[in-house]
């Protein structure tokens, strides 16, 4: 239960105005130290601005090189494109302000340590004495938060990766609810943290107080928002300066979090105190779902790149067709009285594989929706072609199409109504989608 001297209404207004305000109420010596913090977050973010700027035109480059022919690298820019506003350009910009404060915390969070206790200490704004975990206990707290938020991001990445709208919506939905938390988490938790406070009570501190911490995360992943949508908006913008002005905005709103978080903090001190430690076999299976979803992720990433590396190939083979091999299999009468019309066409196609790398296309299907409706199945032979080999192998392509979709008429014509996904499978009972055709 929250406290009722901390209603929401006061949670409402520490997070909103207290807390921002409380920089100028800092001592000397901290603003010392937040000149320190801003400077040092600024040179972090400088270099990790630079690194991407500098890198992604040489990643792309090599992705591109890896996977397709030379011929196709101009239009497979464009698709690369088409592939991030599938993904929510917002999803991508709160990964990017989430993956900035990441990088601070992890190579700055003992300066951040040394501002929020300076501030602390010097405004008095906890009584009790300071009680500090060990190192390296500290060291394991900040590890279970940095693989709580891998799992999360990546969850998010394969909710938001469908063309559906409502996945893409909740994968928006979550991304920033998530920027939130992890601003209050990261700023609010330090004062706590010197008093015996273990990442799980702190969590269920701020659960019982959902105003102030979404609040608070919200004021100040706010800048970067904001300023993201500007840049993504757009388009003469250069990539060097959108990172420059983004991780530039975010340098403030982080240096001032911290100094706010350690305030607010301070205020929910009282009702942490109260607050007991969740139960260990509560806690176990909080990490178990954790754990799942960071194995999951692993599996389902890992998969994909072992399958990716095995069919990238597929595109640099040479191809000759042999027409003379050209075979129809006509619809019979009675898949016709049943209501499916089975097409097969066979023709055979001498490969060879001019990379150092096996070439496997295995099991896959094409499906075709009309309005979400399936309404046929086709796919492409299972091949393999090793590295330098040549083979002759025999295409069959099949389609399974359900005849109801000529009574549709003229919406057949509407191509906004079709989707066309390319599956294959890349793991025992797990399909990797490629959305060829999306409305």
């Amino acid at each position: 239960m929250v406290s009722k001297r901390f209603s929401q209404g006061r949670q409402l207004v520490d997070a909103l105005i207290r807390a921002p305000l409380s920089i100028f109420r800092i001592p000397p010596r901290t603003a010392v130290y937040l000149v320190i913090y801003l400077g040092l977050c600024g040179l972090v973010l400088a270099v990790t601005g630079w690194i991407l700027s500098r890198s992604e035109g040489i990643v792309r480059g090599l992705l591109l090189n890896y996977l397709f022919p030379e011929s196709w690298h101009q239009t497979l820019g464009m698709v690369v494109d088409k592939f991030l506003d599938n993904q929510l350009r917002a999803v991508l910009a709160n990964a990017t302000i989430g993956g900035s404060l990441l990088m601070v915390s992890l190579f700055l969070f003992p300066v951040k340590e040394l501002l929020s206790a300076s501030f602390e200490r010097e405004a008095k704004l906890i009584d009790e004495p300071v009680s500090e975990h060990p190192l390296w206990l500290q060291a394991w707290e900040e590890i279970k938060l940095f693989l709580a938020y891998i799992a999360t991001m990546g969850s998010v990445f394969w909710i938001g990766y469908s063309p559906q709208s409502w996945r893409q919506v909740l994968a928006l939905v979550i991304s920033y609810t998530f920027l939130f938390v992890s601003f209050a988490i990261d700023f609010i938790a330090p004062p706590l943290q010197r008093h015996q406070g273990h990442y799980s009570r702190i969590l269920k501190t701020l659960a019982n107080h959902p105003v102030a911490t979404l609040v608070f995360g919200a004021v100040f992943a706010a800048p970067g928002i904001f300023v993201s949508a500007v840049v993504l908006a757009d388009h003469d913008i250069t990539e060097p300066r959108s990172i420059a002005i983004l991780f530039g905005t975010n340098v403030v709103a982080i240096a001032w979090a911290a100094v706010a978080g350690t305030w607010l903090g301070a205020q929910l001190f009282s009702d942490f105190a109260k607050t007991r430690r969740s139960p260990v076999p509560a806690r176990m299976v909080s990490w178990i779902i954790f754990g799942g979803l960071l194995a999951a992720n692993a599996y389902a990433f890992g998969t994909v790149a072992w399958s990716v590396h095995h069919k990238s190939q597929i595109l640099k083979c040479d191809y000759t067709v042999d027409w003379a091999s050209f075979e129809l299999d006509r619809p019979g009468f009675g898949s016709m009285l049943s209501g499916k019309l089975d097409v097969g066409i066979r023709f055979d196609v001498e490969i060879h594989n001019p990379t150092s790398i096996d070439v496997e296309l295995e099991d896959n299907r094409i499906e075709i929706r009309h309005r979400g409706d399936l309404l046929g199945i086709s796919q492409i032979s299972p091949v393999r072609i090793g590295h330098g080999a040549t083979i002759t192998q025999t295409v069959e392509l099949k389609l399974n199409v359900d005849t109801r979709f000529i009574r549709r008429g003229s919406s057949l014509l509407d191509k906004d109504a079709w989707t066309l996904t390319l599956l294959f499978e890349v793991g025992p009972g797990f399909d990797f989608p490629i959305y060829l055709l999306s409305n």
